[in-house]
């Protein structure tokens, strides 16, 4: 159980490593896809797909340097992490909220908790972090 956990630690941090923490990152074309991919769901006019690209933007650059400053403390605190990164994802819904409509502000927040929900593990998760008990014994999340 142990030797599984870290394993998935090391292999989410492998793969953290090599997709964030890349030093020069190009963020426009990353921008972009993200910005296209909700213009699509969220049925987003040309100005609204204009004004929330610089949100998209900074929340994802704002994301890369909480977990580069994560990944470089060795030992790291999710809870705190996850906290953090709520913390972002909140305040880039606030300004979101400024530009989308009240129906597609719902929308794009019940596709964000899905994605959550189906990604249990995800830094981002909503899911608390503390130890848990059930009939199989303790079940500690790191």
């Amino acid at each position: 159980m142990v030797r599984k956990c870290l394993a998935s630690i090391l292999l989410l941090f492998s793969a953290l490593n090599i997709i964030v923490f890349a030093q020069d990152v190009d963020w426009q074309p990353i921008v972009n896809d993200k910005v296209n991919k909700i213009k699509i769901v969220l049925s987003l006019t040309e100005s609204q797909a204009a004004a929330i690209a610089p949100i998209i933007k900074d929340y994802l650059i704002s994301r890369q340097a909480v977990l580069q400053e994560a990944e470089s403390q060795g030992i790291v605190d999710h809870i705190a992490l996850k906290s953090t990164l709520k913390g972002l994802k909140d305040n880039e819904n606030q300004k979101l909220a400024k530009v989308l409509s009240e129906d597609q502000m719902k929308k794009w927040i019940n596709k964000e908790n899905l994605m959550a929900a189906l990604n249990p593990d995800s830094l981002e998760s909503t899911d608390d972090d503390g130890p848990s008990l059930s009939a199989n014994g303790a079940n500690f999340k790191f």
